[in-house]
This record gives structure tokens, sequence and C-alpha cells, in this order.
């Protein structure tokens, strides 16, 4: 009973939001304003909504350049308070391991939606560090958070809209992964093993942990520091080189190694410009270690041949290798549904990759969905909806990596995702050899 009126009580409070920010925005119509308290409020009383703007920061066909850089505050600056700062145990690991604090301030200069980071020097060499504390009680705060959330997608799952694209389905699967993201330990193992998977990336800078430090304080990670721009910060004229860093560092950790960053937003990059360096002037640092995705090797298998082959192959070929890729449960089901099916599945699935990779140039979510949706409605007939056919949960995983990464890529490529991702799949792999 009390998870239901805490749930009746959130939505109350949401409607109480929307409602006084509209009525603001009527009087003084400041779009970007109206964005930006109404994310502010939202993100208040749950925060997971810093989870969704982060999603949607630097995604230009939904909203503006002004809106972009007032939601990219929630990349990297969500709303926190005192009570968050378990500044005993902060100050503790300071003197233990002798460091000093920034401007000897408990001051975090990040907030993200499940931790703080403060800057630190060493006191013997003065080299930067960070210590990346849990907010307090952020357990309860997240549990809270997931049970409203579920909340609010039962009642719109009474929705045709919501219900065509199965975002239901994508959040389900995704929240356990979520809640395990104020597991430390696991951060800093996530840490090592990509750090340690991309050594030979010179262009790829990951922080080191120390994971003892953990071990002894489980709501802290004391690690290196990473020197750094924002995506904001960028010039125009290295959006290129910096696109095709993230794209590689994407693709590699994909496909090669099949253990992928999950939540890739711009706030989980750093952008280094070192002109010193002739091969590599370009580099990223990847930090938040929170979210990864691990996939099946059969699976990462298939998506390195799909991708490498999908610029020369015709679309109806790229299609059938992509839908017997893994991304469809069970396996082997489309041996088994009627052929008319069977074809309108190829079909329409050829119509996608025709328009993401020669008309649209663009490759995010908003495609997947578009798939899923198309699935599902030749999905609903009785016949083939007793065979229980489904996207895999490799495909669900994929489909979120996507979207937490894709307003950083296109935001580089200047919306012509394809185009690039063909000259870097050639830079990586060395395709036009291949086929020549």
């Amino acid at each position: 009973m009390y998870k239901e009126l805490n749930s009746i009580l959130f939505l109350i409070n949401v409607f109480f939001i929307f409602g006084k920010e509209c009525v603001i925005y009527l009087r003084y119509r400041d779009f970007t304003l109206f964005v930006e308290r109404l994310a502010f409020g939202l993100a208040s009383i749950n925060i997971l909504c810093v989870k969704i703007f982060q999603a949607v920061a630097l995604n230009n066909s939904l909203i503006d350049e002004k809106t972009n850089n007032k939601l990219l505050q929630f990349t990297d600056n969500a709303p926190w308070c005192v009570s968050d700062i378990d500044s005993q145990d902060l100050i503790q690991i300071s003197e233990k391991y002798n460091l000093q604090l920034k401007d000897d301030n408990i001051v975090p200069i990040n907030s993200g939606m499940i931790s703080l980071v403060f800057k630190a020097f060493k006191k013997e060499n003065l080299q930067p560090v960070i210590i990346k504390m849990k907010r307090k009680n952020i357990q309860q705060k997240l549990d809270n958070a997931i049970d409203n959330l579920l909340f609010v997608i039962y009642l719109l799952s009474f929705f045709p809209f919501f219900n065509k694209y199965q975002l239901a389905e994508v959040i389900n699967k995704n929240i356990e992964i979520i809640r395990h993201q104020t597991n430390f330990l696991e951060e800093v193992d996530n840490m090592t093993q990509i750090k340690n998977n991309c050594k030979n990336l010179k262009y790829v800078k990951i922080p080191s942990a120390d994971r003892r430090v953990t071990e002894e304080y489980p709501n802290f990670i004391l690690m290196d520091y990473i020197e750094g721009i924002k995506i904001n910060q960028i010039k125009k004229e290295d959006y290129e080189g910096f696109a095709k860093q993230v794209m590689k560092f994407g693709f590699v950790t994909t496909i090669v190694h099949g253990v992928t960053h999950g939540d890739l937003h711009g706030g989980n990059i750093l952008f280094i410009k070192d002109n010193k360096d002739d091969k590599y002037p370009y580099k990223i640092g990847v930090i938040d270690f929170g979210i990864i995705y691990q996939l099946e090797s059969e699976y990462k298998g298939l998506l390195f041949e799909i991708l490498t082959q999908m610029f020369e192959l015709p679309s109806r070929e790229s299609a059938i290798k992509l839908l017997n890729s893994g991304i469809i449960d069970p396996p082997g089901i489309l041996r088994q549904i009627p052929k008319n099916d069977y074809e309108n599945i190829i079909n329409f699935t050829s119509e996608i990759i025709d328009e993401t990779v020669k008309n649209s140039k663009k490759a995010n979510q908003l495609q997947i969905y578009k798939f899923i949706s198309k699935l599902k409605y030749y999905l609903s007939n009785s016949v083939l909806s007793k065979i229980g056919i489904r996207p895999s949960d490799n495909f669900v995983k994929t489909q979120l990596v996507l979207a937490m990464s894709h307003g950083v890529t296109l935001t580089l490529c200047n919306n012509d995702f394809m185009t690039l991702a063909d000259k870097v799949i050639n830079e990586l792999f060395h395709i036009n050899m291949i086929c020549e």
C-alpha cells in the first residue's frame, strides 16, 4: 500500500510541476527557460529523470542548440544538496591517502544521478586525482524512483503510442542494470576490464582506480584525473576528428571485445586535443563505468560480419543476415513462420536499412523503434503470436547503448553518421582491401 500511495503522490507532483511550468511559460514565452525549470523540477523528485535528460541532450532532432546547452548541465551537474555528502568518510579518505581537496572545500566538481565527484591533489607531488562518492541514501532513493517509474509506465501502457514502440519492455529489461550503478566495486572492475581491453588504443584514455580504497570504503572510488573538455567546448573544425575516435571506441569495444560502455552520454566523455602527437592528435577520455554491456560471442561475431558488409551488400541480403544475427528470440524462429509473413519482415527491414544507410544517413534509436513497431505489427496476428517471437535481450542491450550515445555521435558527425561510419569501419578493419 505504501508503494502505491508513494507513486500516486509522485504522479501528483509531476502534474503540479508541469502545470506550474506551463503557467510560467505562457507568461514569459521562453521555451529554454521552460525546459530548464521543468528538467530541474522533475530531477528533484525522481533521480531517474537525470538519465532521461542525459539521453535527450544533444538530440538535435528534438530540441534546438540553446535548449541542448541547458540540458547538458544534467550530464555532469545534476541537482544535489549537502545532505547527499558523506563528509566524514570523505575527510577520512583524504587524510589517510595524503590528499588535499580542491580549494579545501567539500564541494563536488561534478554531480551525476548516483554519485558526486570531488577533485583532490596528492600532497607529495600535487598530482590531481578524483574521489567519486556515492550519494547518501542513494539506494533507497533509486528504489523509490524505480517504483515510481514503473507505475508511470503501467499507466502509459494504456496509450497506443507508448505501447507501439515497446518502450516498457526496454525499460523493464534494463532496470536491474541501472541498479548495478550503486555497486562501486563492480564499477572499479568494469573500469579495469575495459582499460585492459583498450590498452593498445592510443586514442583512448581510461582512468585507473585503487580497488583497495573501494574495498575499505564501498561508497567511494579513488581514481586518476583526466584533463579534457566537454562536447559543447569543442571547436567545429575538430568535430570529425573527435567523432572518429568516439565511433572507433564504440565499434572496437562492441564487436571486437564484446564488452562496451552502456552509458556513453556527453558527460562521460572528455575530449583531448594533443597537438604534440602527430598520429593521434584527437583523443577521448572515457569515464563512469557503472553500466557496461556484455554481448554473447555469437551475436558479437554476427554483428561484426553485418557491420563490415552493410555498405557493400544489397539491403535484402543485409536484412536477412541482421534478422538471423540473434536480434530475435527464440533462435531460428523465422524458419517457422509463414512465407508471406517472412517476406514482409524481410522487406520492411530492407527498407529501414536503405533509409539508414543510403537516404537519411542517420543511425539512432528512432530507426530501431520503427523496426520494433513494424515487427510487432506483423507478429500480432493469431498464428504468429502463439509462437512467442520477440526482440532478444542482446538487441535490447544494443538499443539502450545506442539511445545513450547517439546524441554525442550525431552532433560530432553533423547528423551524417553513416558516411563517417563507413570511413571509420574501413580505417579499423580495412574493408576496402578485403573487398578488392
